[in-house]
């Protein structure tokens, strides 16, 4: 699954295009290395979501490790379900 569609069916992003912004401005982080938004990612990858100024990726940063890949039309407890907050 495509990282962009994978944060908007997790319901981290209100929308795709969302995701897509914040995935190019470097705001996301896949296995702590920038990627593309059509990166595809598996279950047991880390997706790291950086809050503020890219210089400083520690400032505001969550981990999370996907757990299960979502299928389309999920509901936001399901979504919570298919991945894990890791503590930093």
């Amino acid at each position: 699954m495509r990282l962009d569609v994978l944060l908007f069916e997790l319901r981290l992003f209100k929308s795709r295009s969302q995701a897509t912004a914040a995935i190019q401005d470097g705001r996301v982080l896949l296995d702590g290395a920038a990627v593309k938004p059509s990166r595809e990612v598996r279950a047991g990858q880390r997706v790291t979501l950086v809050k503020g100024v890219s210089d400083q990726p520690s400032a505001g940063a969550r981990t999370f490790e996907v757990v299960e890949l979502p299928r389309s039309g999920l509901s936001r407890e399901a979504a919570r379900a298919l991945m894990r907050e890791l503590a930093e």
